[in-house]
């Protein structure tokens, strides 16, 4: 198990790989978590966006230069400085994160290192040799609460063993994906990303929110299986073990997750799930089995319980026999969020017998987080939220900046569902802002409370400042899904689809079948005047959502389009048909001046006249 938040990144060009190693050798010998990834990650895609992920994730990146990084014009170290330059743009200037070391007494920077790394203090070590002096400072780096606090410098004199002063450091961890869509979507989703780690030892208060030796939510990823002699379900199998692993151990918010080599040792040892799950120090295990059937494929996971051996729950996937693993890789990722929360709701009831009055910060935002969607799902929205948001505010209580309770009290008071009870919408807005802007003083970087800010800045019309935070968040992750699509929206509340059209289509090489991808190309295209496209996908999203997104001012709005398209293109027996369900279910709508005051500031095409001009071409007054 590792301190995924407190890490050190080391890149370099391969041909510095024997200095690297032994500079990742002392650090780890004194307690340092180092990801070198000539040593720790798989070759293929896999290998890639782990080497991304890490370098969104680490503490200090510490870039070596030396000859052979100046000679190489081309490299995918070159490519690792560039994701570590944009993502220290997004933090505040006294922040130390950037830690270059010159190996081989090269002398003072040139063009051929980048401008942000000649703008901060660097540190020699000939051949890669640590001295005492750079290891000690390296950990107090990492450590805000050893007692230094200095600014980061600016570049100075470069000297043996000179080390750049430390910061005071906010916690920045992982990332987390969804948009805000639902009520158990939007919770659960907030819930994955950034943390706390319960091996690191908790310093004395008055209150202490959870214990050093807390086990709750570890997990550990067993390989998939599948019949050896079947390469495709092999081959699957292998990517789909990966794949799951990679998402869990991106929701370090959540989810503490046994390194690959221990589960690899650990089976050479044991075969037992208890046994396993007891070598390994975690609560629970995922499995997976690849099969092949007449259709194709079926990937089907398992949370299983270390304790008791019982499986918890299971998801399944399928994909044709025509295609290899198509879109696997996000299916999975949906997936984990799913078999996680089979773990949490366990956590739950492990707690049940215990006092109320004992219950530390993390059973009290687990149990807030149960509460809520199970009641949600029981269509009592308001009762969820009273329940989950007496038990939020007693764990703030006792930690105010408690991360995962920050996150999910931003949730439940951002969440669309808020507007099917709240009588004043705006006080629930302002409590989420509270949260989320307090946690987003500690986390800057969480790409997933970047688009939940971004939704604020839209819901107050603020268009150009919701694209600004969008473009931040897609540097810091390209392929961001929830960030693409909220792109696509922004672009078209400010005219221009084509744009939009163009992010619209990266959201949707993502997840091609989701439902939230149709509603977007279905309002791009009745912008581009493209009726015909925008009536088809319109109707597509409509008949795949649920009875309440389709009455949500938001996701609803989805109904309007078809609407508006059928009447641009005089197709009155789709128009008849959409106007009778929209106002079967949404009598008041009974005018495009209702509709005007029923949308959602967040609804795409919300004050779009050529809109509303469709709706009176089918009918609606």
């Amino acid at each position: 198990m590792t301190d995924q938040g407190n890490a050190v990144f080391l890149s370099y060009a391969s041909q510095d790989a024997e200095a690297a190693q032994k500079l990742g050798n002392a650090l780890r010998a004194a307690g340092i978590e180092v990801w070198l990834d000539q040593s720790e990650l798989r070759g293929g895609d896999a290998w890639d966006q782990k080497i991304r992920w890490q370098i969104r994730s680490c503490a200090l990146f510490m870039p070596l230069i030396s000859a052979n990084t100046r000679v190489r014009t081309e490299g995918y170290f070159r490519l690792e400085w560039k994701l570590a330059i944009d993502r220290s743009h997004l933090m505040a200037p006294d922040r130390a994160f950037l830690v270059p070391v010159s190996i081989d007494g090269g002398g003072a920077p040139d063009s051929t290192v980048p401008e942000r790394f000649r703008e901060v203090q660097w540190t020699a070590l000939p051949a890669g040799e640590p001295t005492p002096a750079f290891v000690a400072r390296v950990a107090q780096l990492l450590n805000p609460a050893s007692g230094a606090n200095e600014p980061q410098a600016k570049v100075g004199q470069l000297g043996p063993g000179a080390v750049p002063p430390t910061p005071r450091q906010s916690d920045a961890r992982g990332r987390g994906r969804g948009a805000l869509v639902g009520a158990a979507a939007v919770c659960l989703l907030l819930l994955g990303g950034a943390g706390w780690w319960y091996r690191r030892p908790v310093a004395p208060a008055p209150v202490v929110p959870y214990s050093a030796e807390d086990r709750r939510m570890t997990f550990a990823v067993l390989p998939f299986e599948a019949p050896a002699d079947d390469p495709v379900a092999v081959q699957l199998a292998r990517t789909s073990t990966a794949d799951l692993y990679g998402a869990l151990d991106r929701n370090t918010r959540l989810v503490h997750l046994a390194r690959d080599t221990a589960v690899s040792k650990a089976l050479g040892q044991f075969t037992t799930p208890h046994e396993l799950a007891q070598a390994l120090n975690v609560h629970f295990l995922m499995r997976g089995s690849v099969l092949r059937d007449d259709a194709g494929y079926t990937l089907t996971l398992y949370t299983v319980d270390g304790e008791t051996e019982r499986s918890l729950g299971k998801e399944s996937l399928s994909t044709p026999l025509a295609a290899i693993r198509p879109y696997w890789a996000d299916d999975v990722e949906d997936a984990s969020d799913t078999l996680v929360n089979y773990g949490l709701e366990e956590e739950v009831r492990r707690a049940e017998s215990r006092p109320d009055a004992s219950l530390d910060v993390r059973d009290l935002t687990f149990r807030a987080f149960v509460r809520w969607v199970n009641q949600s799902r029981a269509d009592n929205p308001k009762g969820a939220y009273d329940s989950a948001t007496q038990l939020l505010q007693r764990a703030l209580e006792l930690a105010p900046n408690d991360s995962l309770a920050l996150a999910m009290t931003a949730g439940v008071n951002l969440c669309d569902c808020v507007m099917a009870w709240s009588k004043n919408i705006a006080e629930q807005q302002a409590i989420g802002e509270a949260a989320l802007d307090r946690y987003l003083a500690k986390h800057p970087n969480d790409a997933l409370m970047l688009v939940v800010k971004s939704h604020l800045y839209a819901l107050r019309g603020r268009r150009a400042e919701q694209l600004s935070v969008l473009d931040d968040v897609l540097r810091l992750e390209p392929h961001h899904y929830s960030a693409l699509l909220a792109k696509s929206d922004a672009l078209l509340a400010l005219g221009r689809p084509r744009e939009a059209l163009d992010a619209a289509k990266l959201a949707q090489d993502r997840r091609p079948d989701d439902t939230d991808v149709s509603a977007t190309l279905a309002n791009i295209h009745y912008e581009l005047g493209d009726y015909a496209d925008a009536e088809q996908l319109a109707r597509r999203s409509v008949a795949r959502r649920a009875h309440e997104e389709l009455s949500n001012p938001n996701s609803g709005s989805i109904r309007l389009t078809l609407l508006a398209a059928a009447g641009q293109l005089h197709d009155q027996a789709t128009a008849r048909a959409a106007l009778t369900d929209l106002q079967t279910d949404l009598p008041e709508l009974t005018s495009t001046a209702a509709v005007r005051a029923w949308m959602s500031p967040l609804a795409a095409l919300k004050g779009y006249e050529p809109l509303y001009k469709g709706l009176r071409l089918a009918g609606l007054q």
